[in-house]
């Protein structure tokens, strides 16, 4: 009996060792998916390695990995992609082959790169004194087309940054040298790694950013735009709307002020320095409000 449930066990064992290892793949086996795949465009193809390594860098080496807000797979394709791209929910595309979720995302990628932001920065050749090479234009997509196109519109790689400082040529550099290690030489806790002490789970990325697409935007960005998706109208536009009502109201209050002051005067209640005072100080409050209210 001791031996049957030992042999139990050490299958058992064998078999989990065996899923888990086939749920881990290198960046050369991604960069080889690419050539492979029939979505690949000509461009991700001679691109094939800048993939792989950024796939390391979105999970390292994952397929069935999910980072806990959006994104599944061994290149972080999120919920709305793999509906589209995929055909599929998240957890079915988490049971994917390598082969499989790569042909989704290079269907994907290879859209993407129609916009004129990587097409122009692919052309660029140098950009801000450096190398315009896969791995910068790969980062320009993850980090929204919107935000690429701010960075080329400026000239400098400083012009964009997501809230935790990261810029795309800074992504570049980490997708190009891997992640940045802390003191023991370990990887830091941005990216996806094996958590010994939680038996074997994996911990989530801190997302600096809210992901769109293959990309993501800036949080107050995204905020924005969530906020005019769902009410019909941007924040600036409420905004407007918030001081020009404001403004009216406490105008209205204000002139009610002054006509009483007149009307004192008319009447001999006060004299002509207090209906001067009077005015001025009204002016003032109301001059007062239109400053504090233009900060806001």
């Amino acid at each position: 009996m001791i031996r049957k449930r030992s042999i139990s066990g050490w299958l058992l064992y064998t078999a989990s060792a065996v899923a888990f290892a086939a749920a881990l793949v290198t960046a050369a086996q991604v960069a080889d998916a690419v050539r492979n795949s029939p979505n690949a465009s000509p461009w991700l193809k001679a691109n094939a390695d800048a993939v792989g390594r950024l796939a390391m860098f979105e999970s390292s080496g994952q397929l069935d990995i999910y980072n806990g807000s959006c994104c599944t797979g061994i290149l972080q394709m999120n919920k709305t992609n793999i509906r589209e791209y995929a055909k599929t929910t998240p957890d079915d595309f988490a049971t994917w082959d390598l082969q499989r979720q790569v042909d989704a995302w290079t269907k994907l990628t290879t859209d993407a790169m129609q916009a004129r932001a990587p097409k122009t920065l692919a052309g660029l050749g140098t950009f801000d004194g450096r190398e315009v090479d896969g791995d910068m234009v790969l980062a320009c997509v993850q980090l929204g087309i919107g935000n690429c196109q701010k960075m080329i519109n400026s000239g400098s790689c400083n012009g964009f940054a997501d809230i935790n400082g990261t810029t795309i040529c800074k992504m570049a550099d980490r997708i190009r040298n891997g992640p940045p290690t802390g003191n023991n030489g370990d990887p830091v806790d941005d990216l996806i790694r094996p958590t010994p002490d939680l038996g074997g789970t994996y911990r989530p990325p801190v997302d600096p950013c809210i992901r769109e697409g293959e990309g993501c935007l800036p949080l107050t960005e995204s905020l924005e735009q969530g906020f005019a998706s769902g009410s019909g109208v941007s924040m600036g536009n409420l905004r407007a709307i918030i001081f020009a009502i404001s403004t009216a109201f406490v105008t209205l209050i204000l002139m009610s002020f002054i006509t009483a002051l007149f009307r004192n005067y008319s009447t001999g209640s006060i004299e002509k320095v207090e209906l001067v005072s009077g005015v001025q100080k009204t002016i003032m409050i109301g001059m007062s409000f239109i400053v504090v209210m233009s900060l806001f």
